[in-house]
């Protein structure tokens, strides 16, 4: 009998504890999404977040979808589209924003790529009106950070953070500012909300006293968000233009920029960016397509904690190599503290000018669908970048919305088996192999690893825009 009333409270005491445990889990389970792994929701696999446009007025914008499916794929566009559409391999998806929701684009069966184009003709302050063009790839998934490094708030400048939340419940951040100098906070962004299922265009011009270097950190206080950066600009003795690009969700230990230039014509600046409360030491590798660009200048770059730093290119080579054309850079760090880096190229001569930049891409990949920069560009280039030791083969495909050859897409004779030496870089002019307005280009290393970004020049616009690839297109999901 005593056994059994022993064995009768040991039950009781067990369930009342598995209770309790379901209580505490019921308790604290945050009412939003987990963040997604490449393992994690379906619906995280297959779904990108896009902006809306920048402004009611004086903007405009387009949203661009691809799949690499060889079989047909159902694609929900909310809110642009009531029904779903069907989009194969080799057939892409153009619709322009109207509102100021975000756009969420959602794939069934299929992972899809979406990224956005758009386009201000606006005034900045007293330094006038500014017309210019922009992209960027649509997120993955959302963040509770988010981390801009190239930025200024000066009067020639309208700096606008671009922040969607998708989610059902509000969301809360705080946005404050890395400077040469070190940390500031700015009381009028400490508390920003963010209503579910909208997008908010936060001034960052207006919440800064005047600066030529202004990094931006967001941090959520509650939910998870996706963050853009919007900045058009109209500064002295340089080319006005307008940028756009997604943030990076986290500090890293290498970034890759195919896309650059120091030349005549061309100056490019990197910006680094350490938000840790350890200084970081960074090097810059540079290449052409036919070698590596050396300076002793670009090695071992000391960044303060809580601080960023522009390191203005030209400036770091010696003059005899301060005309070598077309360029690639990677950012290392060299005491594992890591860091955000963003490029911006300025081009300014009768053949191109305007700006572009792009926070780099952390990865490099065997697989990559590319976006086009601007729907209707003068002239196109995708740059391929090859940061490993061995030497790589690439086949490149056209995903035509107007393709007569089907699903699949088309694959010119001129973009197969594209040799990209170790090290090194090469520049692939798009202009005269055909493919519509819309385009979008699938990239296949055979034997190894690369990097991709695509640039166009809008002479109508009188801007350049640029937009890097999205990795792993192509591949198993794992």
């Amino acid at each position: 009998m005593i056994d059994q009333q022993r064995d009768m409270t040991l039950l009781l005491v067990v369930g009342a504890l598995m209770l309790a445990g379901i209580g505490f889990d019921l308790a604290t389970n945050d009412a939003e999404p987990a963040r997604a792994e490449r393992s994690g929701s379906a619906f995280f696999e297959r779904a990108q977040f896009c902006p809306s446009r920048i402004l009611e007025e004086g903007a405009g914008a387009e949203v661009s979808i691809a799949t690499a499916s060889p079989e047909p794929v159902p694609v929900e566009l909310e809110p642009l589209e009531d029904e779903p559409l069907e989009l194969a391999a080799g057939s892409t998806a153009t619709r322009p924003i109207e509102g100021v929701e975000p756009v969420a684009v959602e794939g069934f069966g299929s992972p899809v790529a979406a990224a956005t184009s758009h386009f201000v003709d606006a005034r900045v302050g007293r330094a006038g009106s500014v017309e210019g063009i922009g992209a960027g790839n649509c997120a993955t998934d959302a963040s509770r950070n988010w981390y801009f490094p190239n930025g200024d708030s000066s009067v020639a400048t309208d700096y606008r953070l671009v922040v969607a939340n998708p989610f059902p419940d509000e969301a809360v951040v705080q946005i404050d500012f890395l400077t040469s100098e070190g940390e500031e906070t700015s009381a009028q962004l400490s508390e920003v909300a963010v209503a579910s299922g909208q997008v908010e265009v936060v001034s960052v011009s207006g919440a800064s006293v005047p600066q030529d270097l202004l990094s931006v950190r967001l941090r959520s206080a509650r939910g998870r968000v996706i963050a853009w950066k919007a900045l058009w600009t109209k500064p002295e003795g340089q080319p006005p233009g307008f940028e756009f690009t997604l943030g990076a969700p986290a500090p890293d230990t290498e970034w890759y920029f195919p896309a650059g230039e120091v030349s005549d014509r061309a100056q490019q600046t990197i910006t680094v960016m350490n938000p840790n409360e350890e200084e970081s030491s960074v090097s810059v590798a540079l290449s052409t397509d036919e070698g590596p660009v050396q300076s002793s200048r670009l090695i071992e770059i000391a960044v303060a904690p809580q601080s960023s730093r522009q390191l203005v290119i030209p400036n770091r080579l010696e003059a005899r190599r301060r005309n070598v054309g077309g360029i690639s850079a990677v950012v290392s760090v060299d005491n594992e503290v890591p860091v955000v880096a963003e490029s911006t190229t300025t081009y300014d001569d009768d053949e191109m000018s305007g700006r572009i930049t792009e926070v780099g891409s952390a990865d490099v990949s065997d697989r990559w669908l590319v976006a086009p920069p601007s729907l209707e560009p003068t002239t196109d280039s995708l740059v391929l970048q090859n940061p490993t030791t061995d030497e790589t083969t690439v086949n490149v495909v056209i995903y035509d919305g107007g393709s007569e050859e089907g699903a699949g897409g088309t694959s010119p004779e001129n973009l197969q088996g594209i040799t990209v030496p170790p090290g090194l870089r090469v520049s692939i002019s798009l202009e005269d192999i055909g493919g519509s307005r819309g385009s979008w280009l699938e990239v296949v290393a055979d034997n190894g690893e690369v990097v991709a970004e695509r640039i166009t020049f809008n002479e109508s616009r009188s801007d350049a825009s640029s937009v890097m690839g999205q990795p792993d297109f192509g591949a198993p999901l794992r």
